[in-house]
């Protein structure tokens, strides 16, 4: 373990978007390099410091609700609420459970993010991108922040003449945490992901990262309604 202990153990579309068919393979690819050549260590890069992060796409059009089971170092669970809603092309998302852990106090999870997307594939870009900010906390013996700026990119690969659709992506982050009544600590991490769209309604996410020494280790799944 690191000498900067993590805050969560003190205590990342646009309106729908699709691939065009003509270029759903080279997605394929793109997607498969970034899930192969990037597996490692995981780190921690969002808002409640759990390993979730984040598509540059708006996988709904109005909201979306929630859940999400993170699974740590060290016999630590965090299960979170969560909520997005759209804002014109950008979107707000809303974070809020607990972690449980086995050598150490429960802590209460909380956070607050945006996703503005700022590349289109369909104006000449690769890849589909956007900026991700926010700001969350752990409550629990302290308090821990965490305050993630990062860029995520991906392209969306359609099934034909089916509501699937897969969004392999990767998202470099930088953020700030803060331990209790130890110092802020500046890290960095890539979170990898992929985003399973199973109907209009209903999407399954799975994510993780390699990172800084102080990100907790660990991999989140949440499943998501949408509307």
């Amino acid at each position: 373990m690191a000498d900067h202990p993590s805050p969560i153990a003190n205590s990342q579309s646009p309106m729908l978007r699709t691939a065009r068919p003509g270029r759903t393979w080279g997605g394929a690819v793109f997607g498969v390099l970034l899930l192969g050549g990037c597996w490692g260590r995981p780190a921690s890069a969002q808002v409640t410091g759990t390993p979730a992060f984040h598509a540059p796409y708006r996988a709904f059009l109005r909201h979306e609700l929630g859940a999400s089971a993170s699974f740590l170092e060290n016999s630590q669970a965090a299960f979170e609420g969560l909520y997005r809603v759209g804002i014109g092309r950008a979107d707000l998302g809303a974070r809020l459970g607990a972690v449980v852990r086995d050598n150490a106090s429960d802590a209460v999870l909380a956070g607050l993010d945006a996703r503005i997307p700022v590349l289109f594939h369909e104006s000449g870009s690769p890849v589909d991108g956007a900026l991700l900010a926010g700001v969350g906390m752990a409550i629990g013996s302290g308090v821990g922040w965490w305050i993630p700026v990062g860029f995520t990119v991906a392209r969306r690969l359609n099934l034909e003449g089916s509501d699937l659709s897969l969004v392999p992506y990767i998202q470099p982050t930088g953020y700030l945490t803060k331990a209790g009544s130890a110092g802020w600590h500046l890290g960095g991490g890539l979170g990898l992901g992929l985003d399973l769209r199973l109907t209009r309604a209903f999407e399954l996410r799975v994510s993780g990262g390699v990172g800084t020494t102080f990100a907790p280790r660990g991999v989140s799944v949440a499943a998501l309604w949408l509307r």
